[in-house]
């Protein structure tokens, strides 16, 4: 069984993969976790960490496709993993998988053909040339934007923000782009069965 939860930044996903993992080890099913990106891996973790931070320019100062690159790559480098935990016959849920990539990197590009391009690219190349396993389920938490506006406003605090190192994450401090990246979410639920909308 492998189950990802999608959203936008402080939707609630993290709370969601906890419940998830007690119901699983409840009925007696063991499961593995992953939250991506993974800002202690290398080479990706580090570079993806540097973007977030904005050491590389502002949201719309680079190309996203070379962004999708980067996170396609932590994902890349981890896939054995996966791979292995499932053929072991253990659950694998985690927190932001391919779909994320979409969301975000094609929330930077027009609606129309050019959005649908970059959506089409990063499939290919996260299925396809890399390889990775799919889902068998992605679910993409929907809440209503006040709740993503009032999380964002909050001081996020854990482990998972230390890449921060007392900074701002520039996605999350772009609500205009947390409204595309909703957008685009929908819309790759509209048209692909596999990422379920949960509102």
């Amino acid at each position: 069984m492998f189950i990802v939860l999608e959203g936008l930044d402080g939707a609630g996903k993290s709370t969601q993969v906890r419940l998830l993992r007690r119901l699983l080890a409840e009925r007696g099913v063991e499961s593995e976790y992953v939250h991506f990106p993974r800002f202690d891996a290398p080479v990706y973790g580090e570079l993806i960490a540097r973007f977030l931070r904005g050491e590389f320019g502002g949201v719309g100062q680079v190309d996203p496709y070379l962004v999708a690159l980067l996170f396609a790559g932590d994902r890349a480098d981890f896939a054995p993993q996966i791979r292995q935990w499932l053929a072991g016959g253990r659950a694998v849920v985690l927190d932001r998988y391919v779909y994320s990539n979409v969301g975000y990197q094609c929330a930077k590009l027009p609606a129309g053909e050019q959005r649908d391009r970059l959506m089409r690219w990063i499939l290919d190349l996260e299925f396809v040339h890399n390889g990775l396993p799919r889902p068998d389920l992605s679910l993409f938490l929907d809440v209503p934007f006040s709740f993503t506006e009032r999380k964002l406003a909050e001081t996020r605090e854990g482990d998972d923000r230390d890449y921060l190192r007392g900074g701002r994450d520039i996605h999350e401090d772009a609500l205009d782009l947390q409204r595309r990246v909703r957008e685009v979410y929908l819309a790759a639920a509209a048209a692909d069965p596999q990422l379920q909308v949960i509102d």
